[in-house]
């Protein structure tokens, strides 16, 4: 039984303001549904953030719909979990995939589940914050383990950060160890690097179809796996052709036109304009704009400039910490802990994620759907 695992797809999602990005997110998804058809799959299972906010515009959704309709045309049926960005927070309200569910093209699995498809189990849960897990665990875990032991094939979604495949300690949710027991394969969303792991247990991280971060281009591909029940394999399956991100690393004492005309060239040799990224490490004098960038910039979609004071006195170290979370820990231990709890995803996420962890926690405890403007 062949399995198409995609993952953190983030459509709708606009990065930078452009709506060519835009669009990049729904050539890339477009792919790795054309990917997965050509590999004749059994099914297709979506391990959360399939949209980049739980309320997509309405040509996102029409998108994503005409996508899916192709998968059940081919008699592919799909199972999906939501994430932190599609998943809802008040009561009432459903998320996008529901819809999708509505319209008879996929299975959604929310707040928590499980699905049957002759020998094939499936269980999963939505994303969830690490007190809320904890809890879940002891209550559902050991029935999934128990129902997963009596089928021939069993797999487990989560949208979760599984330790040890963050980058500080203490910003996972479980270990792995913390897994139900007796599944065949765990598909995991979230995180967004390609991970796949048969150490422990038959696991992987699908990664993502398209690049969210500048920081992702560097460090992982895009694409999704297939996996191979019986055979307990993995086949990773990159998108290709795709926009280029490409990144340089100019210092103040370097020939900085030379470089730019370095760039410049591979820019202009990509089959659309890429984006590049520039960092620029400097003691005295900061970038500033010359022929040679603008030259640059003519030849690129989006030119972001990352410039670094390479000569300021380092911060002084904390001692007796071992991690992000408890040097913010201790800093507001006399904060409420729902502020405490905030300041430590903060401190461990992405820069990007920052509106939308404030804007959560807002409605979370207010109530109010508060929208930040850009000017």
């Amino acid at each position: 039984m062949k399995i198409a695992h995609i993952s953190d797809s983030h459509l709708g999602y606009a990065q930078y303001n452009l709506v060519e990005r835009k669009t990049d997110f729904f050539t890339a998804f477009e792919q790795a549904i054309d990917k997965i058809i050509k590999a004749n799959v059994d099914l297709v299972i979506h391990t959360g953030d399939l949209f980049e906010s739980p309320q997509p515009d309405m040509i996102s959704l029409s998108k994503t719909i005409k996508q899916f309709r192709r998968l059940k045309e081919k008699n592919i049926p799909v199972v999906a979990i939501t994430g932190n960005h599609d998943r809802t927070l008040r009561k009432g309200r459903i998320p996008p995939q529901k819809i999708l569910e509505d319209l008879g093209l996929l299975h959604l699995i929310s707040p928590y589940g499980e699905k049957v498809f002759g020998d094939l189990y499936i269980a999963g849960i939505q994303f969830m914050t690490k007190n809320h897990l904890s809890e879940l665990r002891e209550k559902i875990f050991p029935s999934f383990s128990e129902r997963a032991a009596k089928y021939k094939y069993s797999i487990f979604m989560c949208h979760q950060g599984i330790s040890p495949y963050l980058p500080f300690e203490g910003a996972a949710e479980m270990n792995m160890s913390d897994l139900p027991k007796e599944f065949t394969y765990y598909a995991g969303g979230h995180i967004h690097n390609f991970i796949h792991n048969t150490t422990e247990k038959f696991f992987s991280y699908a990664g993502v179809t398209e690049f969210r971060t500048a920081k992702e281009a560097e460090t992982t591909n895009r694409g999704f796996n297939i996996i191979d029940l019986k055979a307990k394999s993995l086949q990773r399956v990159e998108l290709e052709n795709l926009r280029k991100f490409l990144t340089i690393t100019i210092e103040e004492s370097e020939n900085e036109s030379q470089k730019l005309e370095e760039i410049t060239e591979k820019a202009s040799s990509c089959a659309e304009p890429p984006i590049v990224i520039i960092k620029y490490l400097y003691k005295e004098k900061p970038f500033s704009e010359t022929t040679a960038l603008k030259k640059l910039k003519g030849n690129t979609l989006i030119v972001r400039i990352l410039q670094k004071n390479i000569s300021r006195k380092e911060s002084e170290k904390i001692q007796n910490t071992t991690s992000i979370e408890e040097i913010v820990k201790k800093y507001f231990k006399d904060k409420k802990k729902s502020v405490q709890d905030l300041s430590v995803e903060l401190a461990i996420s992405s820069i990007e994620h920052t509106e939308e962890i404030l804007l959560k926690f807002l409605e979370e405890k207010t109530g109010l759907k508060i929208t930040f403007l850009n000017f």
